[in-house]
């Protein structure tokens, strides 16, 4: 249940914060007052992504909370679905939902979920499980033919297999193009396979191994500078122990010297140590640099044989376009691995073809019972429309779900993401006409009425908690917009209930109701929300509904009317609902 929303900067709300409670909720106000600002607002919040041009001039960020109330121990499936969903996100949740939003003026967005940061598609995963939104705009998916089968599939509670449908379509649809591929490869494998065992030969010819260019590469220079490298040592070494005067000298020098020193001041001891460690070092560097030199020679076969192998080496890298002498060995593994796989091409053609029939026939099963579950699913839904039409008005009203199904007898890839079944909604409003597409007869009115009857037929097996209606009141009135006034007051004891709405008959229905107002300054807009508590408050508003700004004795004589028949009409409903259930208690008694 959604328990409060708080906007702030806004388009013409500055700062608003308001509470919502159980039943039907209505909100009015004059066009223009913003009624539709708080709607774009809940959209906000269930994840939809706002607009820059929304934030009230003069302030850098727009900001939307909507704390919503999810039962520690849901019995409502989409309640548990959210609570499932957030832990394991990671993200705490006590009693209460808390989203925010906020909008930049630089067009950024975050989005939180008790404090949490999260992605817009996750959001709107955790929105959809929270809220339905009914529109205007919805009217007009009922003239798109395309969403006449997820309505059908909705009102049969469906989708489950049609998910099943789709991803055993899919999967078949992957092992065709593998199998494709694989023929592909069939064509191509004679000059392939040639490719592959040139490649092969080569590299195990040429033997290469790993970190052997660098290797090479060293000892190729060495060679190219020998002489160099020779007289450079024997420099070191003249200097180090061979001349006159050399390092080792003069440090047994200072050691002798040093030592005398210790005889007459032990403080020399710490100096005679590090002359000491410093002599045993340069000695062993020393023996390394006689036994590295020794072994030092000239060797131009050896050079001349380094030459020819790394000119071998980069050879096969520029004749196999690899980007570096490392990839010569993935070359080799991987062409053994397909040159394995093409030498065993049959028994692969052999599997993809079983798994085809296999995904084959599973789609086939899977599109089949969706199909006849389809058909069962219409005649119920049919019914169940043709009873809420003649409640709203339209008596005379047949309505009819038009299926054709494709046969897998004819045609083995007659199947769909969305499974064999093509559906239409057929209806006629005057008794003795043939039944036409519902997208060539229907008229504004009417398909209103034929969307509030199908949301309403919905609605009962839709766990989701929250249902908010705009203005889907369009092209109604009068007594019809009475009884849409009674559907909406009735959903509303099933569900929190909202619906932004202009006609007083609606209006008198609801439990709580909410005014919308503009307010003027010299130089700002501001949008302000009044809850209506008091009876007064009430027929006002009613009053406003009827009349306009103009308000006379009459619209308040007939708002008055209207609000308490709505009233006495709510207690002899609870009376009969409290005498069924006193009944049902004594029977089981």
């Amino acid at each position: 249940m959604l328990l409060q929303l708080r906007i702030e900067n806004f388009a013409t709300i500055s700062e608003l914060e308001v509470e919502f409670t159980r039943g039907f909720s209505i909100l009015t106000g004059e066009t223009g007052a913003g009624k539709s600002i708080m709607i774009d607002a809940i959209l906000l919040v269930l994840g939809h992504r706002g607009d820059p041009g929304m934030i009230r001039t003069g302030k850098e960020l727009a900001e939307v909370e909507g704390i919503f109330s999810v039962p520690e121990n849901p019995v409502n499936g989409e309640q548990f679905n959210i609570r499932k969903e957030l832990e394991l996100t990671g993200i705490n949740l006590d009693d209460e939902l808390i989203v925010r939003c906020i909008v930049t003026r630089k067009g950024r967005q975050k989005r939180y979920i008790n404090g949490v940061s999260v992605t817009a598609d996750f959001l709107k995963s955790i929105g959809r499980k929270l809220i339905n939104i009914h529109g205007q705009h919805d009217n007009q998916s009922l003239l798109q033919v395309s969403s006449h089968l997820d309505f059908l599939d909705g009102f049969g509670q469906l989708i489950p297999l049609r998910q099943q449908v789709t991803e055993a379509f899919q999967a078949l649809q992957a092992a065709k193009k593998e199998q494709l591929s694989l023929q592909k490869r069939f064509a191509d494998r004679a000059v392939r396979i040639d490719e592959l065992k040139e490649i092969i030969t080569d590299l195990k010819e040429l033997n290469f191994q790993p970190t052997e260019e660098n290797e090479l590469r060293k000892e190729e220079n060495r060679l190219t500078h020998v002489e160099k490298l020779l007289v450079l040592l024997g420099q070191v070494r003249s200097r180090l122990n061979e001349a006159d005067g050399s390092v080792i000298e003069q440090l047994e020098l200072s050691r002798k010297l040093l030592g005398e020193a210790e005889q007459i001041d032990s403080e020399c001891s710490k100096i005679l140590s590090g002359i000491e460690t410093a002599l045993f070092q340069i000695e062993d560097s020393y023996q390394e640099l006689v036994q590295y030199s020794d072994i030092v020679e000239d060797d131009p076969e050896r050079l001349v044989w380094i030459n020819e192998r790394l000119s071998r080496i980069q050879h096969y890298t520029r004749k196999y376009r690899l980007d570096n002498t490392d990839e010569l060995l993935t070359l080799f593994e991987n062409s053994k691995q397909e040159l394995d796989s093409l030498e065993h091409l049959d028994e692969n053609e052999q599997e993809i073809c079983e798994k085809i029939e296999h995904l084959r026939n599973q789609t086939q099963k899977f599109a089949e019972l969706l199909s006849r579950k389809r058909h069962n699913a219409a005649k119920k839904m049919d019914k169940a429309i043709v009873d809420e039409l003649r409640q709203l008005g339209m008596e005379k009203a047949r309505f009819e779900t038009h299926i054709v199904s494709a046969s897998f007898a004819e045609n083995r890839e007659a199947c769909t993401t969305k499974g064999i079944d093509q559906v239409e909604f057929m209806l006629t409003v005057n008794p003795g006409q043939d039944m036409r597409s519902l997208v060539k007869v229907a008229s504004g009115g009417e398909l209103s009425r034929i969307m509030l009857a199908l949301k309403t037929v919905l609605t009962s097996l839709d766990s989701v908690e929250i249902l908010i209606f705009d203005e889907v009141d369009t092209g109604i009135s009068g007594g019809i917009a009475e009884i849409v006034g009674q559907k909406l007051h009735s959903l509303g004891e099933r569900h929190q209930t909202l619906c932004v709405t202009h006609l007083p008959q609606i209006a008198a229905f609801a439990e709580h109701h909410y005014f919308v107002s503009k307010h003027l300054t010299d130089s700002e807009t501001y949008t302000k929300i009044k809850l209506l508590n008091t009876e007064n408050e009430r027929i006002r508003a009613l009053a406003d509904l009827i009349g306009g700004q103009e308000i006379t004795e009459q619209t308040l004589e007939l708002a008055q009317e209207m609000f308490q028949s709505f009233q006495t009409e709510s207690v002899l409903k609870e009376m009969h609902q409290n005498i069924h259930y006193l009944r049902h208690q004594i029977f089981y008694r």
